[in-house]
């Protein structure tokens, strides 16, 4: 399958290119397509609580409205924020299904599960998703030991400390510093060039995939958890 991310500098344009060839017919482009945001997905969708397969049928569901779309796509940009709101859409409306159909068949444990006062809000943080899909994006554009630097400063926990990382990059203790700092400039211009803007329109995910389309989308070959929490990706 091809990389579906550029071999030079940022460019915002990749999903444009991915859309275009997917319009074209382009089967490959698809692929890496769906690779390029399977992650906020299964975040979204993991964050009503689904059971694997429900979240399975959320993800095809997601892809074959996508594939619909996809003809009238006004801005590429925007498929972070149409996945992550159609997603949350599609896996509420899938929550709330399947407790019906668990209030029926045991409605004193529906009743439990839901009077629980520890229990965590069930939803996805919508505008915290989408921002750690664009950091994810503009992260895999930046340098190799960019990422190196950036991805143990901020996602490694316990943080290395400077010593090690200095002896684990090969690089002067005192590099570090000015190093992370110009890592998170280009950090912050990619995620500036990679703001969406208004693209497909809500209608267009409304209506349920068809057998055939749905069947057509691949299912991904490995889970892929939601973000843990702690070091998230919207808080380098």
């Amino acid at each position: 399958m091809p990389d579906s991310r550029p071999s030079g500098p940022l460019e915002p344009d990749v999903d444009a290119r991915l859309v275009a060839r997917c319009q074209a017919g382009d089967a490959r482009a698809w692929e890496a397509l769906v690779r390029r945001h399977e992650r906020l997905v299964f975040a979204v969708g993991r964050s009503w609580r689904l059971s694997d397969e429900d979240l399975a049928d959320v993800f095809q569901e997601v892809f074959a409205a996508l594939v619909r779309g996809l003809p009238r796509l006004r801005e590429a940009r925007t498929l972070v924020r149409w996945l992550s709101s159609t997603t949350d859409r599609i896996a509420r409306t899938t929550a709330l299904r399947r407790r019906r159909e668990q209030a029926l068949t045991a409605p004193e444990a529906a009743a439990a599960e839901h009077d629980s006062s520890d229990a965590e809000p069930v939803g996805a943080d919508l505008d915290r998703l989408e921002r750690q899909a664009l950091v994810r994006l503009a992260l895999a554009h930046l340098s190799e030991r960019c990422q190196r630097l950036l991805g143990a400063l901020y996602y490694e926990d316990p943080a290395p400390s400077y010593a090690e990382l200095a002896g684990r990059l090969g690089v002067p203790i005192g590099s570090l510093g000015p190093t992370r700092a110009r890592c998170m400039e280009r950090l912050r211009a990619g995620l500036e060039r990679l703001e969406p803007s208004p693209g497909i329109t809500a209608d267009d995910s409304r209506t349920s995939p068809d057998s055939a389309r749905a069947r057509a989308i691949p299912r991904p070959g490995r889970r892929v958890g939601a973000d843990r929490d702690g070091r998230t990706e919207n808080s380098p």
